[in-house]
């Protein structure tokens, strides 16, 4: 029997993909994904959606978010580095979970509003605008803003719209509360989630951990997530350097870590296309296996 294609990490109109959860459940059948977890930015909202439009198809829905965390170093004046947690099957109905999704949703939107009244000095935007184009129950962004201004025809796309206007280093930026990892990975893990690190060594944007650093010692810094509930990485991505998947083995293979590989597709807001990587049956049975909070949906 051939081995199903598992992609483990997508987006929908919920946060900062472009397609609705039916139109992503779609795209996925047609690319022939057997098995797709829907995991916006700290929200479940598009879940039901997409258990719905499940139906009949012959795949398999893994419920899940994209939790936001961040990074301190322990220097004086360390800025805090953005990361992501992905939480595949959690308990939607954890109070805890509940409780810090709606928190850091609601700083995101005041962070969302800053940033708009930022951008009006030097563009013509306004918070309506940007409101106006999101999902109710979505989760705000920085790509509602990058819609608004590719629309008006400041930016081409939305990469050009983050790496001038919406830098995270830039003039208009404003950052946002996420929780510490080691407390995003607690919330996961204590909603029954399982919690994998998302692309953990991009090139182009800040991780966790420095992986140039000597193995053993990234071995001895993620033993500590370990403890925290870290149950695997996602190796896999595009956006992952030769290197940096590499040493990720390494250190997987030495803690016994759970091995992801996934799309991290957007809809048309990104090159990522669905089914592109994905997880091997061995590494999704272990999930499985681990997760508490929620079953894959198969309707």
């Amino acid at each position: 029997m051939p081995s199903r294609r598992i992609d483990l990490h997508s987006h929908s109109r919920y946060s900062d993909g472009s397609d609705s959860p039916a139109e992503l459940i779609a795209e996925a059948s047609a690319a022939g994904v057997d098995v797709v977890a829907l995991t916006d930015h700290d929200t479940l909202a598009g879940i039901d959606e997409a258990t719905g439009a499940i139906r009949g198809t012959g795949m398999t829905l893994v419920p899940g978010i994209e939790l936001s965390a961040q990074v301190i170093d322990p220097l004086p004046g360390a800025v805090p580095r953005s990361v992501h947690v992905l939480g595949l099957l959690v308990d939607g109905h954890d109070a805890e979970l509940v409780a810090e999704m709606a928190r850091i949703r609601d700083h995101r939107a005041d962070r969302l509003r800053l940033m708009v009244e930022k951008l009006a000095v030097d563009f013509d935007i306004s918070w309506d605008e940007v409101r106006g184009g999101m999902a109710a129950g979505a989760t705000p962004g920085r790509p509602h803003i990058a819609q608004v201004l590719i629309a008006k025809g400041y930016f081409p796309d939305t990469d050009a719209a983050f790496a001038t206007a919406l830098r995270a280093d830039g003039l208009y930026h404003v950052p946002h509360y996420a929780p510490r990892l080691l407390r995003a990975l607690e919330i996961i893990t204590n909603a029954g989630g399982v919690a994998i690190l998302a692309h953990p060594a991009t090139g182009a944007r800040s991780g966790a951990l420095d992986h140039s650093a000597p193995l053993l010692e990234l071995i001895a810094a993620y033993s500590l997530y370990v403890d925290a509930g870290l149950a695997g990485l996602e190796i896999d991505h595009r956006e992952n350097t030769e290197d940096g998947k590499a040493v990720l083995r390494s250190v997987a293979s030495e803690l016994g870590l759970i091995v992801t590989g996934s799309s991290d597709y957007h809809g048309d807001r990104k090159g990522n296309r669905l089914g592109e990587n994905t997880t091997s049956e061995e590494h999704y049975e272990a999930i499985l296996s681990r997760a508490t909070g929620a079953a894959p949906i198969s309707l």
